[in-house]
């Protein structure tokens, strides 16, 4: 939580109890009027007199605010401070409205519930805390005597006996907790939520950032073949154009596939598939940009597959091509309960601070960490599955992804 937002916070808090204070005003009016008329004028001016108060704190508040250069600890307290003294002003309200006879106690719950969503989660309980100390020094005080009762109903008698003071305390008590509660739940939900939607948005700019930045990169390699090709008519560059504009076709699939694959509502349908025939389709797509063995002892490898698993082995393949010059292996081990496959290769290798994240991102970086990688994750993750980049000793990389058997036979 930054400071700005934290400010936005409390402007929502001031204008809310602006808010409060002329529904309570109106309620204050109408139970006087209703419930004690004969006393309208001696239960209103305490009660005119505290909303007062309050109305005037809220213009200090503001005043405050909008002039003093803030931290972010000093403005945490300074929310603190009001919420606080809101309690203070809420229960001398209580009193001056009937004290246990009163339902303003309904606005301790507002305010408990505005302390979770202005501060920390655990905000909710130290006002929930605070509210029924005071409240329970409260109907102490005036129980004993303390303080004068001040009562607007006739049958004060009975309800001021012991029992129905301790059940009335104990119920509204409670109400404060479970309004805690929810509350911290509902916080906590929100702040989640706006993480998800803060980092969406993070990756949607890098998302259209590295998509601009890759076709306009085969733009200019278009461009360039073409005038190469109108100056000297040499066809080569025509198969470079055409080569490119795959790859930019490639790339737009690719994109499209991303996004589907990130919406939570996403699903596909799995059936038995050959794990070696899925991998042998995709080695076909590169026949004759690279040299590729498939080491494979057990051919009858199935896996609950959709149609998207492909494009798995496609993006490990094709990053393999673009870093490495020599030859590709992709080798698939039986693990008891899984089928893991190798592709290795034998480039510049990956930076050990890369590996944890190449999958979780798509930065352009040195080290390949492209749209295809984080494709590779969420298709894995998709089939309950496992991807992970090690060291070749050879020199390179060696991607394994590990895919549970078929149990259908």
């Amino acid at each position: 939580m930054d400071i700005n937002e934290l400010k936005e916070r409390v402007k929502w808090l001031i204008k809310a109890r602006l808010y409060v204070v002329c529904i309570l005003t109106i309620v204050g009016v109408a139970q006087a009027l209703i419930l004690a008329p004969e006393r309208y004028l001696e239960l209103l001016k305490p009660v005119s007199f505290l909303v007062l108060i309050i109305l005037s704190c809220n213009f200090l508040y503001f005043t405050i605010l909008k002039k003093q250069r803030w931290t972010l600890r000093n403005l945490i307290i300074f929310i603190y401070i009001q919420i606080a003294f809101d309690i203070v002003i809420v229960t001398a309200l209580i009193h001056f409205s009937g004290g246990i006879e009163s339902s303003y106690f309904i606005v301790y719950l507002f305010l408990i519930f505005a302390a979770g969503m202005l501060l920390y989660p655990i905000s909710t309980y130290i006002i929930a805390t605070l509210s029924t100390i005071l409240y329970g020094v409260l109907l102490l005080f005036e129980y004993y005597g303390v303080i004068t009762t001040i009562h607007i109903f006739d049958f004060q008698l009975e309800i001021w006996k012991p029992g129905v003071i301790i059940s009335t305390f104990v119920s509204r008590a409670g109400s404060f907790y479970i309004t805690a509660f929810f509350s911290d739940y509902l916080s906590r939900i929100l702040e989640k939520k706006t993480r998800e939607l803060e980092k969406t948005s993070q990756l949607k700019e890098l998302f259209i950032s590295i998509l601009v930045h890759d076709l306009k990169n085969m733009l200019h390699l278009i461009l360039g073949h073409a005038q190469i090709t109108r100056k000297t008519k040499n066809m080569e560059h025509a198969k470079k154009i055409e080569e490119t504009v795959k790859r930019m076709d490639r790339i737009i699939d690719n994109v499209k596939l991303y996004s589907k694959l990130r919406e939570k509502e996403y699903k596909e349908k799995f059936e038995k598939e050959n794990l070696y025939e899925t991998i042998k389709r995709s080695v076909e797509i590169f026949e004759g940009k690279r040299e590729i063995e498939i080491q494979c002892r057990d051919k009858n490898c199935f896996v609950e597959a959709s149609s998207t698993l492909e494009n798995v082995f496609y993006n490990l393949i094709d990053n393999a091509v673009k870093y490495s010059e020599n030859k590709i292996e992709i080798i698939v081990e039986d693990e008891l309960k899984n089928w893991k496959v190798c592709v290795k290769d034998y480039g510049k290798g990956i930076p050990d601070e890369l590996k944890d994240v190449i999958f979780e991102r798509f930065e352009k970086k040195e080290a390949r960490t492209g749209l295809g990688l984080a494709i590779v994750k969420q298709i894995v993750t998709l089939h309950k599955g496992k991807v992970w980049v090690e060291d070749n000793p050879e020199g390179g990389s060696i991607f394994y992804v590990s895919l549970p058997k078929s149990r259908k036979h």
